[in-house]
């Protein structure tokens, strides 16, 4: 009552309250200087509402807002409007937020010490030719995920068999993974269905990330970022052939398996940055081997004392991994809230970051998927062509379960 005052309410001549207010020598409109009142709650405030965002084209809440007050006034108008118009269907189709979550832990693969390219995540990129009668290259990277060292192979094209040549080309190279992860990508998608036979033969472990989850793929993101950005300085508009675009590619991984993963210290006496070329040939790509000035010794003795500071060198180097690198991994950046969690029956919208959002497809969540941290982190949808699994990073809330 006491927030009425400030309006110095009357009633006309049909008892509708009014806004009294300081206007009244103005020559407007007798609704807009003496607007009815209205409470913030109520079917009938919120029809109003409605109707004149229908009128303003589904504006926005300030214009509408300032449209609405022509008429009508509101307590608390501002944050009446927007409520209401958050339930605007069409409004929540062309602009409704993703669903967000929590940052989740990071996978096992990740933290735990492995040797070189034992957990390996595959990625197809691709060059431009500015002239199409010049044939396109393009980059298989395999991604060493405990350290991100890199290894590239050049491929013809993206079939099935130019993959699985590359992979051949990898495995006798590098040796054979035990984890295998790709992004969604068709032609490693089916390459892995094709390959599931002989996966499960030898103990091996491929999974196919969810399509368009872009938050689990952050850390390829950011090797292929850097590969790129080293392409385009490097070599540009320039027309390469194959074997010269290979060397070139031979250089790149050198040059991102040789930049430091932990600060650099500016202490000479400090030990330098690790990177990761010192977890694949045991010292950093810019710097020679240590030597013993003479020759090399036979001697049964020497080779075991040499194999015993072999494998002191490389404890050493995982326990700076441990406490130099992976400490560094521990915060969360962004996306630190819990937010609000898929139920079943919601309806979304499914996104798809090639396709106007207007026309992204309606559905219905079935299931909830969590990680290991208990949070959603997918869920089941049922589309009009059928059942499909998307990150919730994906899906837009449209209309709650009842």
């Amino acid at each position: 009552m006491k927030r009425l005052q400030e309006f110095s309410p009357f009633l006309d001549e049909f008892c509708i309250q009014r806004f009294g207010g300081r206007l009244g020598g103005a020559h407007l409109d007798g609704n807009t200087k003496y607007p009815a009142l209205l409470p913030h709650r109520g079917r009938l405030t919120e029809l109003l509402i409605q109707r004149e965002h229908l009128r303003q084209l589904h504006a926005g809440v300030e214009q509408t807002h300032a449209a609405f007050r022509e008429r009508f006034w509101i307590l608390w108008g501002q944050s009446t409007v927007k409520r209401v118009l958050r339930g605007c269907t069409t409004c929540q189709r062309v602009s409704p937020p993703p669903y967000q979550q929590r940052m989740n832990q990071l996978l096992e693969m990740r933290v735990e010490a492995a040797g070189p390219f034992v957990n390996v995540g595959p990625l197809l990129i691709r060059g431009h030719s500015p002239n199409r009668l010049m044939q396109k290259g393009y980059s298989c990277i395999f991604s060493y995920i405990v350290v991100r060292a890199i290894h590239l192979e050049l491929v013809f094209d993206v079939s099935i068999n130019s993959f699985l040549r590359a992979l051949r080309r990898f495995i006798t190279r590098r040796g054979r993974p035990a984890i295998m992860q790709s992004d969604n990508f068709q032609t490693l998608r089916q390459s892995s269905h094709f390959l599931q036979s002989d996966f499960d033969a030898l103990n091996w472990k491929a999974t196919v990330l969810l399509e368009h989850a872009s938050r689990c793929e952050g850390y390829w993101k950011h090797l292929l970022r850097s590969i790129k950005l080293v392409l385009r300085k490097t070599v540009g508009r320039s027309l390469l052939t194959f074997d010269e675009l290979q060397t070139v590619l031979c250089e790149v991984e050198a040059r991102i398996n040789d930049r430091p993963l932990t600060l650099v210290s500016s202490v000479a006496q400090d030990e330098l940055a690790l990177n990761p070329a010192q977890f694949l040939i045991g010292w950093s790509l810019a710097t020679l081997p240590d030597g013993n000035g003479g020759a090399t010794s036979t001697d049964m003795k020497h080779l075991l004392r040499r194999r015993a500071h072999q494998r002191k060198v490389i404890a050493h180097l995982w326990k700076r991994w441990q406490r130099e690198y992976i400490t560094t991994m521990n915060r969360r950046g962004k996306w630190r809230k819990i937010q609000e969690t898929p139920r079943v029956g919601n309806i979304v919208l499914v996104g798809d970051p090639g396709t106007p959002r207007s026309r992204w497809p309606f559905g219905r969540i079935l299931e909830v998927f969590t990680g290991t941290d208990g949070l959603a982190q997918s869920a089941g949808v049922k589309t009009a062509t059928g059942t499909i699994r998307r990150s919730i990073c994906s899906l837009a809330l449209l209309e709650p379960a009842t």
